[in-house]
């Protein structure tokens, strides 16, 4: 009886130790694009932004900063496998979006891609904000 108290409370207490148990992202997501070659690189990996909860973020590389060039870039979450759940593509409508225009995610998105096409050079920060029942894609500029 003493062992099966001591498991649960050590599962308990691991699960406590995993960060938010309340997180609608079970798995590892990554800003992936033709800037990151489509892989789940650690770089790219989404970070809890502070003080809002179900709201993640990723840059852009700050050594390469995307080139305004004419030709948008294209560019979705997933994670490692591109598995549903975590695989966020664009809903419906146009794949562009510009900074701060807010669109709605298809979190089982196998093809749907967004494209985003920069007005300058710079260093983008690309957000997922899953705060409400369908998951919300938005880009803001970071000031250097």
């Amino acid at each position: 009886m003493k062992a099966g108290v001591l498991a649960l409370v050590t599962v308990l207490a691991a699960g406590c130790a995993s960060g938010d148990s309340n997180s609608k992202l079970t798995r590892d997501v990554y800003l992936r694009g033709v800037f990151t070659w489509w892989d789940a690189a650690p770089e790219f990996k989404l970070q809890p932004v502070e003080g809002k909860e179900n709201v993640w973020s990723a840059t852009s590389a700050v050594d390469e900063p995307l080139i305004a060039d004419g030709q948008p870039y294209e560019w979705k979450f997933g994670d490692a496998a591109w598995q549903c759940g975590t695989n966020f593509g664009f809903l419906s409508g146009e794949a562009d979006i510009k900074i701060g225009e807010r669109r709605q995610s298809n979190k089982c998105s196998a093809f749907d891609n967004f494209k985003f096409t920069p007005e300058e050079d710079g260093v983008y920060r690309f957000f997922l904000d899953w705060s409400e029942e369908i998951p919300v894609v938005y880009i803001e500029k970071e000031e250097m």
